[in-house]
């Protein structure tokens, strides 16, 4: 037994190996190895049990990521943050030699969804936000305007401009108010992209999945740590948001009144 694990060892030491005709090969043979070792130190490092529990192959036949490694990213996904699922689909056939950080807040930006893909509570939002109200101003012009309008009974002239209202004072105002309220100047943060955050200032405007906007990190221990704060503060975030959302879309006309309400109290207070 001894012997047949020895040569199935020996065969996979021998894959690990490939002709190096040029410097082009020899560059990404060192890289293909870098990137398993920065995974395998990384595996052991955040996932010492599952490490000595695993029984993965730690080589691979070809230039792809071993089972063991493949095993580490999918544990990434499950327990640090979020790797788009094509993505590890295609880490089974190419390398991940840097992070995915996919866009993960709200993309109403979508070239192919837009404005209309928004949930109620977004759409009532927009005009207090300084990209949706530029939006419906400038890019679709009296349409947006129209359409805003005709949807929710508001004029946008009726709603003081978000260039006019003191934001630190609306923060300190809604900190003081109950929740969801409280979450009002996070959801407008969401829409301006502006909150600070890795996971949720990104545009991901695309005509398909593989040309989106995602950002590339190295695979260090300290990267790792960083993306795993921010996606735990970005889910923070979006659930304070998705609460004021519901809050909203419970009685649109009313709470959003009562939205409007604080907004224009910073004008009074100035």
């Amino acid at each position: 037994m001894a012997i047949i694990w020895n040569a199935k060892f020996a065969l996979q030491l021998l894959h690990q190996c490939q002709p190096i005709i040029d410097i082009e090969s020899a560059i990404d043979y060192l890289w293909s190895k870098l990137n398993t070792y920065q995974l395998l130190n990384l595996y052991q490092e955040l996932f010492p049990i599952e490490w000595e529990k695993s029984q993965s192959e730690i080589y691979s036949e070809n230039n792809s990521h071993s089972p063991k490694e493949l095993e580490f990213i999918s544990l990434v996904n499950e327990h640090l943050f979020p790797i788009d699922d094509l993505i590890i689909e295609t880490a089974y056939e190419e390398r991940l030699y840097q992070i995915p950080v996919s866009p993960k807040g709200i993309d109403w930006q979508d070239e192919e969804e837009g404005i209309e893909a928004l949930r109620t509570g977004w759409q009532l939002l927009l005009p207090l936000s300084k990209s949706g109200r530029w939006w419906l101003e400038t890019v679709e012009g009296t349409q947006g305007e129209a359409w805003y309008k005709c949807t929710f009974g508001y004029s946008l002239k009726d709603i003081t401009h978000p260039e006019k209202i003191n934001l630190n004072l609306l923060k300190k105002l809604a900190f003081r108010a109950t929740s969801p309220i409280n979450a009002f100047p996070i959801a407008l943060a969401l829409l301006d992209l502006e909150t600070d955050n890795i996971w949720l200032d990104q545009i991901a405007c695309s005509e398909s999945y593989w040309s989106r906007n995602i950002e590339l990190r190295p695979w260090k221990l300290e990267e790792v740590k960083f993306l795993t704060h921010q996606w735990n503060q970005a889910t923070q975030l979006l659930n304070q948001a998705y609460e004021l959302i519901e809050w909203i879309e419970a009685d649109p006309n009313t709470n959003f009144s009562h939205l409007l309400a604080l907004w224009n109290l910073t004008l009074d207070l100035k």
